[in-house]
Order: C-alpha cells, then structure tokens, then sequence
C-alpha cells in the first residue's frame, strides 16, 4: 500500500546530495510504467527544445543520464550534471555513447560551463528540489547559447491535491525545503533571469507518493484537465524560456 513521504531534514547542500546518493543505489520510476513515462517526457522535451543535429544539450540534474542517453543520436553532444556523485556514476556506468558526458557539479554555480556554449538545457524534476531555483536559471541563462532554449519539467504548485495537503497538513515533500512553483511565479522567476518565459503544463501524477484511490482521482482530473485546461486539475508544470 503506497504511503505518503516522510519529509527528509535538509541544512544544506550536503543533505540533498546525501538523500540522491542514497537513491541512486536503487534509482527506480515510482509514478508509473517507467518507459512510458520516459517517452512522454521525451515528448514533452523535444517539442519545446526543438533539438537538432548539432546542439550541445546540457541536462542540469541529470540523475542516471536517462533523457540524455535517449537523446545521444539526435544531437552533436550531451552534457550532464548533477550535484551526487553516486548519480553521475550511475549515468557513466550506463553511458554507451562517445558524445554524453557526466560531470559533478552544483545547478546553482554552473562552474564547469562556459558563458553562450549550449543551445538546450534541460531540468526535469530539478527545480522543486533546489534550495534556490532562481539561481539555477540565473546560471541557465549564462550558458545559453543567444539561439538557445530551457525547458524544465516539475510540479505545478496550483493543483489542488498539493493545495489541499498543505492546509489539512499531509506531507507530500521528499526533502524538508522541497517547494513547488506556481505558474505565476515560474514566469517571474523566469524573466528575472533574463528569459522569456513560455508557461504551460504537462502530464504528471505523484502516484509514488499517495494512497492508490487518491492517486487513481489525481489521474483522472489531470486527464480532464487536459481537456478544459484549469491549472488546478494539472500536477506538472512546463517551463521554456529563451534569452531576452
């Protein structure tokens, strides 16, 4: 019977890459059949990224490398970072092709990435996780190329079973200072950047972290969501932004 999450206690940065080193050793999709939700991803990044064959594609938290080894043949290199160590082996270890790299690194610094060098950047389940997401599209926004494009997948802070938890007092946070952008803030936090901010949804249900019967009602308004569009029905959020 699945549960709601136990809230992990963060301090600092260190208890964030603790928590992803620790799931790297059993890194598993909880929401669903994993491939296919891979491929919806995929999907959803593709059509906003607009990929080609020459792009350089950073993917900021890149987790086991799994977007970026799907995407080794459509474009000229892959670029993959993320702040546990253990993941980034995790992405080597299963790394096949001769054009993905995986580098350590903080999404907030961007250290290892020179300004205007890559033409994509993906951040998909990033954002919510970061102890401060404006800097990370600050950094975003540095190494972009003028041509360039973000597109970031997380959790839509206006639907209604994160709304609805947070007042009854239900816990549906990983980490301690997980939070989750409504689609207003997201575009601030956009164009405070320096990005021009393209705000829409995309189709995500926690089904990992909630009771079967809330997590079959949750699919099921986000499909009717689909259809009349209120942000409410939806549980994930898609950011695209370009340079100004």
């Amino acid at each position: 019977m699945r549960s709601f999450p136990t809230p992990r206690p963060v301090t600092a940065k260190a208890d964030v890459q603790a928590f992803f080193d620790d799931l790297a050793r059993h890194y598993a999709e909880r929401h669903g059949p994993a491939e296919a939700l891979r491929r919806h991803r995929l999907r959803v990044l593709a059509r906003h990224a607009q990929f080609g064959a020459s792009d350089v594609v950073l993917d900021v938290g890149c987790g086991d490398g799994a977007h970026l080894r799907a995407l080794a043949d459509r474009i000229d290199h892959g670029l993959g970072i993320d702040l546990s160590p253990q993941m980034v082996q995790a992405a080597r270890d299963q790394a096949q092709h001769p054009s993905l790299t995986f580098r350590v690194g903080d999404a907030e610094r961007l250290a290892s990435v020179p300004d205007a060098s890559v033409d994509a950047v993906l951040c998909v389940g990033v954002l919510e996780h970061l102890l401060h997401p404006a800097r990370a599209l600050r950094q975003i926004a540095r190494v972009l190329k003028p041509s360039g494009r973000v597109v970031a997948l997380t959790l839509n802070g206006d639907h209604w079973w994160y709304r609805l938890a947070d007042r009854l007092g239900v816990p549906t946070r990983h980490l301690a200072t997980d939070r989750r952008l409504s689609p207003a803030r997201a575009r601030r936090l956009l164009r405070k950047s320096g990005l021009r901010p393209d705000i829409g949804f995309w189709r995500f249900v926690p089904s990992g972290d909630l009771p079967r019967p809330l997590s079959a009602l949750c699919r099921a308004l986000d499909q009717l969501g689909q259809r009349v569009a209120p942000s409410a029905l939806r549980g994930g959020l898609r950011l695209v932004g370009r340079p100004a």
